[in-house]
């Protein structure tokens, strides 16, 4: 296996290092071929010519330094300005490190890398005012329902969560709500159904008698994208679950972004508006 040749010295690839010296040489030569001139002036000029090279290469090298510094200072300034952020940098700078160094030229470079730039997306996302957790991690509605102060509106698509709703992530995520409840929370429910039956029509009774405000309505009254599932919190955060056209779901969306709130609002508005009260008498499938 043929050993990697040495690398050069950064000075001998300084592109003002080089081109000062091929002047300076140059103008050593005119000087000295010229007879109309003191043959003394070649090198005069020569080294005017260095001289001159090397004070603007070391100004370069000064401003270069001086903007590694400041980039620096702000990066650390960044950081030290968010109570939490330098606990956690710290070992993951570390640990890039640890790769870096002892893992060269293996997969795990790349693989750090990457995590580094599935983190930066992750960031970009919630710079926007997004961010997702994995469906069935009750953490964040459970936080959310606990902070919510006056209004919770909700929509639920029995043909994705109705089992969800009867296990234990599904009953804690409504121990919340009925907290929330005796806390004065006014929630606001609509059930989008394909099919009214007795399992859905005892849930929804269920949260009838603790105090929601129940609606249903019936999915083609609906147009596509209204048939989701959602959820706002006090309008100020927001939730829709991504699911496959089969019913599984994927993934939860939430936001904080106003535009994005204002869309879920009034997409919530226009679903209850279609929808009517599961108290009233069933009306025919193709109005119901």
């Amino acid at each position: 296996m043929p050993r990697p040749g040495k690398k050069p010295h950064p000075l001998a690839l300084d592109p003002v290092l080089i081109i000062g010296t091929a002047l300076s040489v140059l103008l050593g030569v005119i000087f000295y071929v010229r007879e109309d001139t003191a043959q003394g002036l070649a090198l005069v000029a020569g080294l005017i010519g260095g001289v001159i090279t090397l004070q603007v290469q070391t100004l370069l090298r000064e401003k270069r330094r001086v903007d590694h510094e400041t980039k620096v200072g702000q990066m650390v300034a960044t950081i030290e300005k968010i109570p939490w952020l330098p606990d956690l940098m710290l070992p993951m700078l570390r640990a890039a490190k640890h790769v870096e160094r002892e893992y060269a030229a293996t997969p795990a470079v790349d693989a750090c890398r990457a995590a580094f730039e599935d983190c930066l997306r992750t960031l970009a996302d919630l710079e926007r005012g997004h961010f997702r957790s994995t469906y069935g991690d009750n953490a964040v509605f459970q936080r959310l329902i606990g902070q919510t102060k006056h209004t919770m509106c909700a929509t639920s698509v029995p043909s994705v969560d109705l089992d969800w709703w009867n296990e234990p992530v599904g009953r804690q995520y409504w121990q919340a709500q009925l907290d929330a409840l005796a806390r004065g929370v006014t929630i606001r429910r609509v059930f989008i159904y394909k099919e009214w039956t007795a399992e859905l029509d005892s849930l929804a009774r269920e949260q009838l008698a603790a105090g929601v405000k129940v609606l249903k309505v019936r999915a083609e009254r609906l147009p596509p994208a209204l048939r989701v599932i959602s959820g706002l919190w006090d309008g100020t955060c927001g939730h829709e679950l991504s699911y496959t056209a089969a019913g599984e779901a994927v993934y939860d969306t939430f936001t904080v972004s106003p535009p994005d709130l204002e869309r879920l609002m009034t997409q919530f508005e226009m679903i209850e508006r279609s929808a009517v009260e599961i108290g009233e008498p069933k009306l025919p499938d193709s109005v119901s």
